[in-house]
């Protein structure tokens, strides 16, 4: 997954270095996150919810009449908590809480397609994959909770990434898509990016996320 992101990368770059017209735009916004997690053994699921934001930036380089295609870079936070028999991350608060945080880089490379409503304004599709690599993962936790697939333990912080207690894999590939409102330079966007890739590095446990994004930012 590494070798994808860093080809896919390199094509934006040499893209951009070959393309005056490319529009760089700068954005930030809101995640809500719906995380589902099955056991196939046992045909069970359970679903936690995470928030957070994003920020960062991407080129649209235009191929021809409305149409273009924007490689990006953005980062994203997210967050969430549970106690007392819910269940976050892969981990069962038996008797406990639970905190998850979580840093990612995405890449998304969208296909877009604008329409001219007036001399400064334009609404604009845009579809495509995101690839992500997640810098850490922590569950930090108090009390009686049980990680799934291992041991209980309490009062302490698991790294979802690394280590015994390992829940996550870090690369993760999204299929992404939204609808965007450009006024002047200013834009509204409304994204839902679903995960087409297993998050989860447990045996007979298939982690899926669905995501909705509100940003706004700037094109120059």
């Amino acid at each position: 997954m590494k070798k994808v992101i860093i080809s896919v990368l390199s094509a934006a770059l040499l893209l951009m270095g070959t393309q005056a017209k490319a529009q760089l735009s700068v954005g930030a916004g809101y995640l809500n996150t719906t995380e589902t997690t099955v056991n196939t053994s046992h045909s069970t699921a359970s679903s936690a919810n995470l928030n957070g934001f994003y920020a960062g930036g991407q080129y649209n380089i235009p191929i021809v009449a409305g149409l273009g295609i924007a490689p990006g870079l953005y980062a994203s936070m997210l967050f969430g908590s549970a106690k007392d028999g819910a269940e976050i991350a892969g981990i069962v608060t038996t008797s406990g809480s639970a905190k998850y945080s979580e840093l990612a880089l995405n890449v998304p490379v969208n296909v877009n397609y604008a329409f001219n409503l007036n001399r400064d304004t334009k609404l604009f599709v845009y579809a495509g994959p995101v690839f992500q690599y997640g810098l850490f993962s922590k569950t930090n936790t108090t009390g009686s909770v049980t990680v799934i697939g291992f041991t209980a333990n309490s009062n302490g912080t698991t790294d979802n990434f690394n280590g015994d207690n390992a829940s996550r894999k870090p690369f993760n590939v999204y299929a992404g898509g939204g609808v965007g409102l450009q006024a002047g330079s200013f834009q509204v966007i409304l994204g839902y990016d679903m995960n087409v890739t297993n998050a989860s590095s447990l045996a007979n446990t298939v982690l899926s996320r669905s995501q909705i994004k509100v940003g706004f930012g700037m094109a120059f």
